[in-house]
């Protein structure tokens, strides 16, 4: 394990001892178990479209290094850095997916990725991090400073982001920031009865996007005929059944690596229903080992969050904790067939480019938000406040 002295006054020593150290290692052990199961099931993905059988492998380690790179580099950042940072993400994301209606790069019906240098990106996955802690600084500044006309503002950016994903259309992450946004004006002290109207005006929303997006209510209509009216679908597979199927299969103890048939069936068991071709060559054992893995990482996040002293920062770090939270919980959901499919990955075991690196972002902006407070700072800064030292 690495050492470093308590002695160490270099920023790399402080980073250690006030950074969560076992949310960090816990990260990178997902990300392990993400890269040892697309060893094991992208390779099928990359013979079926007759290109290099660890094409896809070779692009989840440089995109989970990348990510890893980028957790330890914002989580070592102070938190005024980190709210900077986050508004130049939010700006360039903002305009990337401006861009995305209008040279975007189209599959399956929508515009979400913009491409360059043989790389395709998704902006949207960029801002939800950012988004949160751009409106987490108005909450906080509105409840400190009693000044209401504040929530106004992140209120109307988020509504512009909303209506540019659903031009796209990306339904799957306009509900994700709604939720994460309305979770944020929760814990901001929003009264239940504002807290209620949301959660209508919420309800009717999804009434609309049934109504007006086909893919929306074709995937809805699939799930509830799944569970109500199976012999309405005439034997015909859908994703959330063979993801189902897969379970079954995996019974205890899996099938064995390599050995299971789902990553043969479905073009996103790598990416979309990960969790269900884990469970299908791993086996209930290992599931359980991940969720655990997942429940540790919240329930720590959050008790690390009580701890923080700062009202902006806690609040940020609530948003992101709860958007990572949710998506792990959503993709579980998809995949054991209690929600209509969203394509949404599953935290850092997924592949996906824009996912992996986003979430690196969004965690190392966390961990530098919940950094406990070194007592040789504070030793050092009393020591050179004394009369004719300027700290």
């Amino acid at each position: 394990m690495l050492r470093i002295s308590r002695t160490n006054m270099s920023v790399l020593g402080v980073w250690w001892y006030t950074v969560d150290r076992w949310m960090l290692f816990a990260i990178i052990f997902l990300g392990c178990i993400g890269l040892f199961f697309s060893l094991a099931i992208s390779p099928a993905e990359a013979i079926s479209i007759k290109t290099n059988t660890y094409f896809f492998l070779t692009r989840h380690f440089i995109y989970f290094f990348i990510s890893l790179f980028f957790l330890v580099s914002i989580s070592i950042l102070p938190s005024s850095l980190v709210r900077k940072l986050s508004l130049i993400v939010f700006i360039i994301s903002f305009i990337g997916i401006f861009l995305t209606l209008i040279i975007g790069v189209s599959s399956g019906g929508a515009s979400r990725w913009l491409s360059a240098f043989g790389f395709t990106i998704q902006p949207s996955e960029f801002l939800k991090p950012s988004l949160i802690i751009v409106v987490s600084w108005f909450l906080a500044r509105s409840r400190l400073e009693s000044d209401i006309t504040l929530q106004i503002i992140p209120l109307i950016v988020t509504l512009i982001v909303i209506s540019l994903l659903l031009l796209q259309p990306d339904v799957g992450q306009t509900i994700l920031i709604i939720l994460t946004i309305m979770g944020l004006l929760f814990f901001n002290g929003l009264s239940w009865k504002i807290i209620s109207a949301l959660t209508t005006t919420s309800f009717l929303g999804f009434i609309f996007l049934y109504l007006n997006f086909s893919h929306v209510a074709s995937r809805v209509n699939n799930w509830l005929a799944g569970w109500f009216f199976p012999e309405s679908l005439d034997n015909r597979p859908t994703q959330i059944s063979a993801a189902i199927d897969a379970f079954e299969n995996g019974g205890l103890f899996g099938q064995g690596i390599g050995e299971g048939w789902m990553k043969y069936n479905l073009p996103d068991a790598y990416t979309d229903f990960i969790f269900a071709a884990v469970a299908e060559e791993g086996g209930l054992f290992l599931i359980i080992v991940i969720i655990l893995i997942y429940g540790f990482l919240i329930i720590r996040g959050f008790s690390k969050i009580t701890l923080v002293s700062n009202y902006a920062n806690q609040l940020a770090a609530s948003g992101l904790l709860l958007i990572f939270g949710l998506q792990t919980l959503f993709h579980m959901a998809v995949n054991l067939s209690l929600a209509p499919a969203k394509g949404m990955t599953l935290p850092f075991i997924s592949y996906g480019g824009s996912s992996i690196l986003s979430l690196g972002i969004c965690m190392g902006m966390f961990l530098s938000l919940t950094k406990k407070d070194d007592p040789r700072i504070k030793k050092m800064k009393k020591n050179f406040s004394e009369p004719g030292i300027n700290f």
